[in-house]
């Protein structure tokens, strides 16, 4: 009875040095990245701790942040930030 052959085993490659550094640059920057969202989100928990009376509707409508309200909301659970009291909102005439 014949036996199956597998697969043809796949040679061993040596990256590059172009690809080495193109790699290492891109993990780099990855983790660049990840450290100042991580520094905008808690910018974000620290300023709602500091404002107690701010409406996190009111920065969902920011230009300056990216993130929708309901994001912020789950910024202000993982940092803890104290519930807002909706109806107790300044109202301004």
């Amino acid at each position: 009875m014949p036996t199956k052959r597998g697969p043809a085993p796949v040679p061993p490659h040596k990256p590059s040095p172009e690809l080495k550094a193109a790699v290492k640059a891109w993990l780099e920057a990855v983790d660049a990245e990840e450290k100042t969202r991580h520094a905008a989100r808690k910018a974000i928990a620290d300023e709602l701790i500091q404002n107690p009376d701010l409406p996190i509707a009111a920065l969902g409508k920011s230009d300056a942040i990216p993130w929708d309200t309901e994001m912020i909301r789950r910024i202000a659970r993982e940092y803890n930030v104290p519930y807002r009291q909706p109806n107790k909102a300044p109202v301004k005439p």
